[in-house]
């Protein structure tokens, strides 16, 4: 094979998807749409009403309403200092659901609770409103009422509100990371998790935007009979090198760039990410899952005739991808469970699951050494493979070819 020619097929395929619209309006739209998605659902949480919210209550114990207005006037302001809530007591009377129920229809009240006798054994009371999803003001409301009861009771057996107040104080807590040499070192709860998520995430849409680009580029030349006039002067071997040289620093760049404006905006987040020092191992299995899963994306791509064969032979490969988010809580938990390391020597999830549990707990070094050789050793042995794949199914025309014959193309020598 002829590295000369295997870098012209590179640096072509590199120019001409560089120059593309599609490329660069992805250069661009993805990371504000990534940066949209994070950021504005944030913001719109919260976000402080600017106008009061009025919340009816039903209290059968005559006790809890006052003390909840109370509450909630102290706790939760609007920007000009006026109260967040405005309570309106029902009175507790045979039709006071009804009432409660069409003053919420009628939009005079948001929501209303249900105090009921039994409250303070039960531990339990209702609300009521058209949008239960409202998650501030429902947990504002549970928190109230929660510390509400605990002060009644505290009061009832003869200890101080501001006993009370000392003792209901929040707790903080600062989080220790240790290594495996023993280092101690500061970092924020959950911030390995979020690391290992981002990390990712930048994995899986890299991968996939290269190689369904790569996929892309053989059915086209395929479709097109290029892929011949390339065969006149080159081999299979050099143009299936040169695809995914020049589709690989075409993702690179992509990778750089989003680098560069995530650097740029996100100092705010990187105050809550401590990058663990076995970092350079994240990079390690990036390079060998994207080189892995390239020559995964060469086989899907060389039998196909259509870019939606092509898409229906990688979308298993892709879900593959995402598995590690399936199990983020589980691997967070217990990152060196044996099953997880089980699944962490799996070539199709070593790259990602190695992604995913260094920033959480970097494992041993006896387990990254083996997923390294073992993901590089499934690298070359595919790399082989989708070789003598691509070497047949770039010529061949029609009939879709069968997992068998694939297996035949892919073990054969010559």
């Amino acid at each position: 094979m002829s590295l000369k020619k295997a870098l012209v097929v590179a640096r072509w395929e590199f120019v001409e998807k560089v120059k593309t619209k599609a490329f660069i309006i992805s250069l661009v739209l993805m990371p504000v749409f990534i940066m949209v998605m994070a950021v504005v659902p944030s913001l719109l949480m919260n976000k402080p009403d600017t106008t009061a919210v009025n919340i009816g209550i039903i209290d059968e114990t005559g006790k809890i309403a006052a003390q909840l207005s109370e509450s909630l006037g102290e706790k939760y302001k609007l920007p000009d200092g006026l109260p967040n809530y405005n309570v309106v007591t029902i009175s507790p009377v045979d039709s006071a659901r009804e009432e409660a129920n069409r003053m919420v229809l009628q939009k005079v009240i948001s929501s209303y609770v249900v105090i009921d006798t039994g409250l303070i054994n039960s531990r339990k009371f209702e609300y009521v409103s058209e949008n239960v999803s409202n998650f501030k003001d429902i947990s504002r409301l549970q928190s109230a009422v929660k510390d509400i009861l605990m002060t009644n009771e505290l009061e009832q057996r003869g200890v101080s509100p501001k006993i009370v107040e000392e003792v209901t104080k929040p707790v903080e807590m600062e989080t220790v990371k240790l290594s495996k040499g023993g280092k101690e070192e500061k970092a924020h709860a959950g911030s390995g998790f979020i690391l290992g998520y981002i990390f990712i995430i930048i994995l899986a849409v890299f991968v996939l935007t290269s190689g369904q680009l790569l996929v892309r580029s053989v059915v086209e030349e395929k479709s097109n009979r290029i892929v011949e006039v390339l065969l006149s002067s080159t081999t299979a071997d050099e143009i299936m090198t040169g695809k995914i040289l020049g589709l690989s620093l075409l993702g690179l760049t992509q990778l750089a760039v989003w680098g560069l404006i995530a650097f740029a905006f996100g100092g705010q987040m990187a105050a809550f990410v401590t990058v663990p020092g076995s970092i350079w191992w994240e990079g390690v299995f990036f390079i060998l899952g994207f080189l892995f899963y390239s020559s995964i994306f060469v086989m899907a791509g060389a039998p196909v005739t259509t870019e939606q064969e092509a898409q229906q032979a990688t979308s298993y490969v892709s879900m593959l991808l995402f598995l590690p988010i399936i199990l983020a809580t589980l691997v967070a938990q217990n990152p060196s469970a044996s099953y997880i390391k089980i699944l962490t020597l799996i070539p199709l999830l070593t790259p990602t699951m190695m992604a995913f549990r260094i920033p959480i707990q970097t494992p041993d070094l006896w387990e990254l050494v083996t997923g390294s050789v073992i993901l590089l050793a499934s690298t070359y042995f595919c790399m082989i493979a989708a070789g003598r794949i691509f070497k047949i199914g770039i010529l061949v025309y029609g009939k879709r070819p069968t997992l068998k014959e694939l297996f035949r193309w892919a073990t054969r020598r010559s």
